[in-house]
């Protein structure tokens, strides 16, 4: 999505600009499954909805902190400026979390329980006290 928004911000075609725009769509859907599906697989089921409804905050309020980022760059700067500086900062961003956070390549396979560290664990176990 970031590469997508990059090149938008540099294309002066329109027909490009709007191939690039369903390409940033399209990666933006694809990050909210994904996204998603590492919650609802990664996650121990006593934390499930904790951890789900922060992730839907997420979800919902940081395209408006981006915008918010975007229209104070493009106030004092530029347009292309916002663009280009936020598909950047969007790449730098995942790979920032792909490099510190080496957990999310490992493959699961179904049925199979992950491994979760022990301070999961001692948050998922029930409290009987």
């Amino acid at each position: 999505m970031g590469g997508a928004l990059v090149l938008f911000g540099l294309t002066s075609s329109p027909w490009a600009g709007l191939g690039l725009l369903v390409l940033a769509g399209a990666a933006d859907t694809t990050a909210v499954i994904s996204r998603s599906t590492i919650v609802q697989t990664r996650t121990p089921d006593a934390l499930l909805g904790r951890v789900t409804a922060a992730e839907q905050i997420v979800g919902q309020g940081g395209p408006n902190l981006g915008n918010l980022r975007g229209g104070l760059v493009a106030g004092w700067t530029s347009g292309t400026v916002a663009l280009v500086s936020g598909g950047l900062l969007c790449l730098l961003a995942v790979v920032f979390v792909g490099a510190s956070t080496p957990e999310l390549r490992e493959h699961a396979e179904p049925g199979v329980p992950h491994k979760t560290t022990p301070e999961l664990r001692d948050a998922a176990a029930p409290d009987v006290s």
